[in-house]
């Protein structure tokens, strides 16, 4: 299990490598939080559409299969058994999450490098969609009485809690940012057509 880890970490390090040489062919100079946010897209586009499309593609025979990607998702099984039973919600939200967040991830990386207008609608719906699924995630064990999760704290809150607690945290910051963003660009754009109008 410790390889998996390993692997893991290695891979989302490399993503981060990338993502730091990416920044630094950035159209703009980019502020420390925009590389940041670079860094989180990239890095959760690979694990969206990595990590959670081979679960989407797999689930059916991972607990028999000799990969690294199939020892990362029995580990994590151990968190919530839902993961080695082909459950519908998980295995169509997994798939979804891997198709639509992943993509709409590199779209928001795209869109702050290139200085893009469609950075935060971009940002905007990953973000939306990674807080939808992790709430959905939470609330559906919740509903079950948690029957899926194992109780013991490393799994539980170590697994369960806070390996997911990043997409919403992280999520809710963004989507707070991106309204911003477009609140003021709407009042900008409102402005300057009254001005037109009057002149």
């Amino acid at each position: 299990m410790g390889q998996a880890f390993l692997t893991l970490g290695s891979a989302i390090t490399v993503l981060m490598i990338i993502s730091g040489l990416l920044i630094g062919r950035a159209r703009n100079a980019l502020s420390g939080k925009d590389k940041l946010i670079v860094v989180w897209m990239l890095v959760c586009a690979g694990i969206h559409i990595v990590l959670e499309g081979y679960f989407s593609f797999n689930h059916g025979t991972l607990a028999g299969k000799k990969t690294v990607m199939a020892d990362l998702w029995r580990e994590y099984a151990h968190s919530d058994s839902r993961y080695l039973t082909s459950d519908p919600f998980t295995v169509i939200m997994e798939g979804i999450t891997a198709v639509f967040d992943g993509s709409f991830a590199i779209v928001t990386a795209y869109g702050i490098l290139a200085d893009s207008p469609i950075r935060h609608p971009a940002q905007l719906m990953t973000s939306l969609a990674q807080l939808y699924g992790d709430v959905l995630y939470f609330a559906t064990n919740y509903m079950d009485n948690f029957r899926y999760t194992n109780p013991h704290p490393m799994y539980f809150y170590g697994y369960f809690v806070l390996m997911n607690l990043p997409w919403v945290i992280i999520p809710t910051y963004l989507i707070v940012d991106s309204c911003k963003s477009i609140y003021r660009g709407m009042l900008i754009a409102q402005r300057a057509t009254s001005v037109k109008k009057a002149a």
